[in-house]
């Protein structure tokens, strides 16, 4: 249904919200005269009512997280703060939690604010903002607003995120407050200190203020993770090596492709600060200027094993079995990498402006505000080690990869063959070396250099005015006002990757850098990694840098310019300029009731620029810094759309303890930023196929085109035409075509606040989204029918094939349509003894089409779980406090495969479904995690806390949904990151 055609509709609806209630104090004249005594509530009740009124007061139906008598959250992070409200599931990196998900919408539906503004971020290419940078420290609210008002920035289909500072006039008091805390993981076994101060301060008879906050740490931690590729998809194989005794009879197996075991050890700096200052010379003025700032430094050292079941390539398949999952390969590889990466984000944000009342009810509200985000890593470096040509064993089934390097007879006993091709990397002097764990003959074979850059600015301005109707009986105020944003982001990325010994030049003479360059593992200083999934041994991290220093010359010689394919994927420049306008009214119902009902306009123009890169090193000759990468600038993308979003806001408050709101409201989310640019990258070395009639090699194709026959770049170019790009290259698409979702939203919910001890509510919602969009892996489709310009044309190197159709297309697409809708259940309530409870559920439905072309049937919203589930068990008396703490969430849908009505159609009558690929949907498994906290109020101005996290030691799982010919689930990744325990003093001093 047309937005335009709600307004009529909007006027009929009742519905919901939040706050505590409190009895009237006596009048003057009410006849009591005893003295009452003071009741001081404390803790995380205190912080439970602070949030219960704020929620209740505000104009549009929230979720609120206030900090307690002395200014603290009951967690330590933001986004593992707001988990604990209902709707909110979190998505974690490393076992911290990273970025949140409202009401079974992801994170790039969610806008992230600070103080009413939104927040530039240099993170990852969405819209998506980290939290895990911001410390909680240096806030004093975090609250989630669920059903926007005209007079917000509608850019948020599942909500918005608003964090505040610290200000003087919202905590009303002097305060200082010092904090001083050490964490330990159990992975790490290290203490990491963590120190905060902040405070407030109101001078000049309170009418000027100051909030301060300040806040630093180190955190270091090990997660252990076991993976499968990320963009390539496993495979359907049956064993096919020549020397087989007879042909294989039995059934296809899909195999992954690959395995990896890695191991994470990340030592982090949090480094924060706000400053808040707030003039009020009288009631009718206030002029404030906010300040924050947060770096985030991550020095992050993994160590990475793959086994590389995708190199074994037609002829290598040796053995299969289907009821085991276990397969044979030839021809693979067995690989070690050691990254060393040092990132810092910095987010800068600051915002002038006041507020004036004037004339006859009006005030005016008027503001700017800027925030930078930037993201470095100048020096990211990689150097690994390499044995081809091995013979392996793999096993996948439900949950689980493995590989392994195996002896060939291993291999020839598994088939009843004599001998087998393809394994000449195994044994000898030279080769892997049975049972080993220091495998002391993997060779020095590629060095990796990045460094990278990313910067977010934003600027905004923004007018209000409002109108106050106090002698009205029926219309409270109207209000409008105008916003225009200017937000410009830039991305370069150069980065240089080779194989040392084919580059000497590069060594300039230098006689360590000459013999480091034909290097093997057993040359340098080796250690056991803790990771129970890794099989050998690595370079230690001091020989790993020294080698590094070596032999970089080598990286850098080869491509002096940075013009690779690798230097140019991924840059760009994107401006994006925004406008609104908006007009809106409360009106008074009745005594208990009132009705905000506005409309929104906004208009958005967006541009980007985008390389089509394709590598293209194999016939790079040794020794020369000629890189022969192709990238071609792609005509840029621009956009521009406009829209108008009206709503309705109704409250009604039957009694005092009541309350009762209803929204119907209309929102939009634009695409990210990674998604909406125009790009295009061939994934990995370019692979072509033999496509000479007479010629040994025909039909055969690989990236290593000498092997099938090619002898020069001339034999590859298009007008030879001997060649062909093959169609079974992962190509990644940007896609300018996108269009920004719209979504109707319907909100309603009632709250009963019964006491002070007892709180219930209960919420429904529904949202009716339109163009969506979705990521989608393993999609079909011809350059012809890509949604972006794709300028093969301009390469003269390649021959791509008119109208060939390419199986493993990687792209973002707008789906047709979504629709989700759930109940949010919260109760809490504490009891005479000091007991309480606090919880909350959300059950949430949904349904997407994508389209006919991309996937037949109907699917799960991605990134939205069916149940969430968080409860709090604790007991708290003046002194102590204590609580255990769960939070259940199920399986989450995060990438779709591609399985259209014409994939179905071709697999009817196969053997197994080669086309429709519903078996790669990727879950994100369902978790449980138990925390327990407790605090001991030394004195009323020292408290001290101890954190427990995952008690449970729970993992992070995510998996390919699979089919009978994987044996159902197939492992993507998993992520163990232990359990940590915190301590630590709190101090007042005012």
């Amino acid at each position: 249904m047309s937005k335009y055609r709600l307004l009529p509709l909007m006027i009929a609806m009742a519905s919901s919200g939040h706050l505590y209630a409190q009895d009237a104090p006596p009048s003057a004249d009410s006849g009591q005269t005893e003295n009452l005594e003071e009741v001081i509530v404390k803790g995380v009740r205190q912080a439970e009512l602070n949030a219960r009124e704020r929620e209740r007061n505000k104009d549009a139906f929230s979720s609120i997280i206030a900090t307690d008598d002395v200014g603290d959250f009951a967690d330590q992070n933001v986004a593992e703060s707001l988990q604990r409200l209902p709707g909110i599931t979190l998505q974690k990196s490393e076992g911290e939690g990273k970025f949140v998900t409202v009401r079974g919408l992801g994170p790039g539906f969610v806008s992230v604010s600070m103080n009413g503004n939104e927040l530039a971020s240099a993170g990852a290419d969405s819209r998506a903002v980290a939290l895990d940078s911001l410390p909680s420290d240096i806030l004093s609210s975090i609250e989630v607003i669920k059903a926007l008002t005209p007079d917000m920035d509608l850019n948020s289909i599942g909500g918005t995120v608003n964090v505040n500072t610290i200000s003087a006039f919202d905590r009303k008091k002097d305060t200082v407050s010092l904090k001083v805390q050490g964490n330990y993981q159990s992975y790490k076994e290290e203490i990491n200190p963590k120190v905060s101060l902040s405070g407030s301060h109101l001078f000049a008879d309170d009418t000027i203020g100051v909030g301060y906050s300040l806040s630093h740490e180190d955190r270091s931690s090990v997660v252990y993770q076991v993976q499968h590729h990320s963009d390539s998809l496993p495979r359907y194989v049956t064993p096919d090596v020549s020397t087989l005794p007879e042909d294989y009879q039995g059934d296809t197996l899909l195999i992954p492709f690959r395995y990896e075991a890695r191991q994470e050890d990340a030592e982090r700096t949090r480094s924060s600060g706000s400053l808040d200052l707030g003039f009020r010379p009288n009631e009718n003025s206030e002029y404030y200027a906010k300040f924050s700032y947060t770096k985030y430094d991550d020095l992050d050292t993994a160590l990475r094993e793959y086994y590389r079941f995708g190199q074994a390539g037609s002829g290598d398949i040796v053995h299969t079995d289907s009821a085991s999952g276990l397969f044979g390969l030839v021809d693979t590889d067995l690989q070690q990498q050691f990254f060393i990466q040092d990132g810092t984000s910095e987010t800068t944000a600051m915002s002038f402006g006041g507020e004036n009342n004037f004339g006859d009810g009006w005030t005016v509200d008027y503001s700017y505000a800027y925030s930078l985000g930037e993201w470095t890593k100048p020096d990211g470096r990689r150097v690994q080690f390499r044995a081809r040509d091995l013979p392996m064993l793999g096993v996948a089934g439900p949950g689980y990869i493995q590989g392994q390097v195996v002896a060939p007879d291993v291999l020839e006993a598994l088939t009843g063959s004599s001998s087998l091709p393809q394994s000449g990397g195994y044994g000898g002097l030279n080769g892997y070396q049975d049972g080993q764990r220091l495998q002391e003959n993997l060779l020095y074979d590629n060095i990796f250099i990045e460094d990278s850059f990313r910067e977010d600015e934003l600027n905004q301005v923004k007018l209000d005015l409002k109108k106050e109707f106090a002698d009205s009986d029926f219309l409270n105020y109207i209000k409008f006002g105008v916003t225009a944003k200017e937000r410009q982001r830039d991305r370069n990325k150069d980065r240089w990757s080779v194989v040392p010994g084919d580059f000497t030049n590069g060594c300039e003479g230098d006689e360590e850098c000459l013999q480091f360059a034909g290097g093997r593992l057993g040359d340098f200083a080796t250690f056991t990694p803790a990771h129970p999934d890794i099989q050998h041994d690595f370079i230690t991290l001091d020989a790993a840098e020294y080698l590094l220093d070596v032999t970089t010359p080598i990286a850098k010689y080869t491509d002096p310019l940075r013009t690779g394919q690798d230097s140019v994927k991924d840059d760009y420049t994107l401006s994006e300029d925004t406008a609104a306008a908006y007009f809106m009214g409360e009106f008074q119902i009745s005594d208990n009731s009132s009705l905000i009902a506005g409309v929104r306009w906004a208009q958005t123009e967006f541009s980007s620029t985008g390389n089509l890169s394709i590598r293209n090193d194999r016939f790079e000759v040794a020794n020369e810094a000629t890189v022969l990468d192709i990238a071609v600038p792609m005509e840029g993308a621009s956009s521009k759309y406009d829209d108008f979003f009206p709503s309705l806001h109704y409250r009604y408050e039957p009694r005092e303890d009541i309350l009762v709101r209803a929204s119907l409201w209309t929102s939009f989310t634009r695409p990210s930023f990674n998604q909406a640019r125009a790009y295009a990258s061939f994934d990995g070395r370019v692979e072509v196929c033999n496509d000479i009639v007479d010629s040994p090699n025909y039909g055969e194709c690989s990236d290593s085109p000498t092997d099938i026959g090619a002898q020069s770049l001339d034999d590859l170019s298009a007008s030879s035409q001997n060649f062909y790009v093959s169609p079974d290259n992962v190509i990644n698409l940007g896609n300018p075509t996108l269009t920004a979702m719209t979504s109707t939203n319907f909100d309603t919910s009632i709250s009963w606040y019964a006491s002070e001890d007892l709180y219930v509510q209960a919420a429904f919602f529904y949202k009716d989204i339109a163009d969506f969009i979705v990521d989608v892996s393993g999609v079909q489709s011809s350059f012809e029918d890509m949604p972006v310009t794709i300028p093969v044309d301009q390469i003269s190197e390649f021959y791509f094939a008119p109208n060939q159709v390419y199986n493993d297309v990687n792209l973002t697409t707008n789906g047709e349509n979504a629709k989700v809708y759930g109940i949010e259940l919260s109760y809490s309530q504490y009891f005479p003894l000091g007991l309480f409870v606090q919880s909350n559920m959300t059950l949430i439905d949904s349904e997407a089409n994508v389209g006919d072309t991309i996937r037949a049937e109907e699917i799960q919203l991605p990134n939205q779980a069916d149940t969430t589930v968080n409860l709090t068990v604790g007991w708290e008396n003046d002194d102590f406090s204590l609580r255990l703490i769960s939070n259940y969430r199920s399986k989450v849908l995060e990438r779709i495969g591609s399985c259209s009505k014409a994939d179905i159609a071709a697999d009817t009558g196969a053997a197994y479904p080669e086309n429709c690929a519903d078996w790669a949907d990727v879950y994100d498994d369902d978790t449980f995690g138990l925390d327990f906290k407790a605090t001991y109020q030394v004195t009323d101005d020292i408290k001290l806390y101890f954190d427990a996290i995952n008690l449970t030691e729970d993992k992070s799982f995510k998996y390919f949904r699979g089919n009978q010919y994987s044996r159902g689930n197939m492992l993507f990744e998993s992520e163990d990151y232990g359990t940590s325990y915190q301590v630590g003093i709190n101090v007042k001093f005012m």
